[in-house]
């Protein structure tokens, strides 16, 4: 939903519009072939948040330099109009919390940045693990463990 100037709307398919620049991520569905496109463009060798990767994709996003780093941009995106879901809080809103919204660029391991890393995902992942009997544990070399981990 666009406030400043209404989102184009799909001939013959009520509440249907053609999605324009979106400032989060909320509710998506996706088709498998919308899902191959995205992968086409090779997203998991690239950093971008998924919030700003989808808009690029379907050649939304005012950055333009983000766009520049993925190819094709073919993916078809829609939004229900009038909108059915909504943040639960806005940025500035108490409450508010964004992994992303005070990020900054980070690409070297020596530079210290505002990332917790003892309260990261992967730290407590790598702790409830460990309370997992080894059957139930993915280990990268284990057999089947690739399949499992792309479910």
């Amino acid at each position: 939903m666009q406030l400043e100037r209404p989102e184009q709307a799909v001939a013959g398919v009520p509440n249907l519009v053609e999605a324009d620049y979106s400032y989060w991520t909320l509710g998506y569905a996706l088709s498998q072939q919308g899902a191959l496109k995205l992968l086409r463009a090779e997203p998991l060798g690239k950093m971008l948040p998924v919030d700003e990767f989808l808009p690029v994709m379907f050649n939304k996003h005012p950055v333009k330099k983000y766009m520049e780093h993925f190819e094709p941009r073919e993916l078809l995106a829609f939004s229900a109009e009038p909108l059915l879901l909504f943040p639960t809080h806005y940025t500035g809103d108490a409450g508010y919390v964004s992994d992303t919204e005070t990020s900054t660029i980070w690409d070297n391991e020596g530079v210290e940045t505002d990332w917790d890393r003892q309260h990261s995902q992967r730290s407590r992942k790598a702790r409830q693990q460990g309370h997992i009997s080894t059957a139930g544990q993915n280990h990268v070399d284990s057999p089947g463990a690739t399949a499992r981990d792309e479910l």
